[in-house]
């Protein structure tokens, strides 16, 4: 797949791949940021990420935290119970769609 389509892909879904990362452990926004790199390739920035996990957290989705364990403060971020179930929901859904899709094109 192109490096085009990946990062549409994952931009499109960025919602449900953030929970994927968050039900692994909770991390902090740099941290989702550098291993959604890593997993997809794909390149989210500040600008696009934070406003996501606001949007997140208002739904309930995820909880945020404020930490410091040195003297720098982060919020670190973590799957909510509703979270889950968003997640788990939201990739049913699009491998339903994906086989529905693949089904029609080889009728």
């Amino acid at each position: 797949m192109s490096k085009v389509v990946t990062e549409r892909m994952v931009k499109s879904f960025l919602d449900l791949f953030v929970l994927d990362l968050l039900d692994d452990s909770p991390k902090h926004g740099y941290e989702i940021m550098r291993e959604l790199k890593t997993r997809t390739g794909a390149r989210i920035g500040a600008g696009t990420l934070y406003p996501l996990l606001y949007e997140l957290e208002e739904r309930k989705l995820v909880a945020g935290e404020w930490n410091s364990p040195n003297r720098r403060s982060r919020r670190v971020y973590k799957i909510t119970e509703p979270g889950a179930k968003y997640k788990k929901n939201g990739f049913k859904g699009i491998d339903t769609l994906i086989r529905s899709s693949n089904s029609d094109s080889h009728a």
